[in-house]
């Protein structure tokens, strides 16, 4: 279980116990009503907030997934940091797991908060204008940037990455409450592995690797 995730649990199981212990004080189908939905509030909270160990494959020559979801779009791009990139774009549901973790080995460049709106995640534009968290970081071969952006549920970018930390790949670094997506710019002298509609699973699905000899 996330740990980010204690609060709501905490208020979801008291409302629970609450609606629960008024039915017998109060007997009434209000009461049996509201203890119904406040579990099943409280059976999504739980689920939502899970966090699954997974044996990470490591690798310094592969990008992996940040977070789980689906694949949106891929494309070329100029970026500041990364330099010639490719931007992938993966949308995270709400039934997803949220936790997300660091693509490759190295140390931490840059984090930078953006405040901004809070438009539908899969909207074109929500990587300019929405709330987001950026992390730039790099190790001896590579160089990523990778964001987490709010939506129109998601309100909440939790992100415990710090500027000079060194961190190992598929390292839990934060996550995002309720929905999101998160955007992944690699260098061009990668080669990508996924595509719109597939899906992708945080610490697992490797989204690019490093081009070598036998590679277009």
């Amino acid at each position: 279980m996330a740990r980010e995730g204690l609060p709501n649990i905490v208020i979801a199981l008291g409302l629970t116990a609450l609606f629960v212990l008024m039915q017998f004080f109060f007997p009434g189908i209000v009461w049996q009503i509201l203890a119904i939905l406040s579990g099943l509030f409280l059976a999504f909270t739980l689920y939502f907030f899970r966090d699954p160990n997974r044996d990470i494959p490591v690798n310094d020559e592969h990008i992996l997934s940040p977070g789980d979801g689906t694949i949106v779009s891929v494309k070329e791009v100029n970026d500041e940091y990364v330099g010639p990139a490719y931007l992938i774009t993966m949308f995270l549901s709400p039934l997803n797991v949220h936790v997300n973790r660091v693509p490759i080995r190295g140390k931490i460049d840059r984090v930078q908060y953006k405040p901004g709106m809070f438009k539908a995640a899969f909207a074109a534009d929500a990587s300019e204008v929405n709330e987001q968290s950026v992390v730039c970081m790099s190790n001896e071969t590579l160089k990523v940037k990778f964001s987490q952006i709010s939506g129109v549920v998601a309100r909440r970018i939790i992100n415990y990455l710090r500027v000079g930390d060194s961190v190992q790949q598929g390292y839990r670094y934060g996550m995002i409450k309720f929905g999101s997506r998160m955007d992944v710019f690699v260098p061009r002298n990668c080669k990508v592995g996924v595509e719109a509609k597939d899906p992708v699973r945080g610490g697992l699905t490797v989204l690019a690797r490093l081009k070598d000899g036998n590679d277009a």
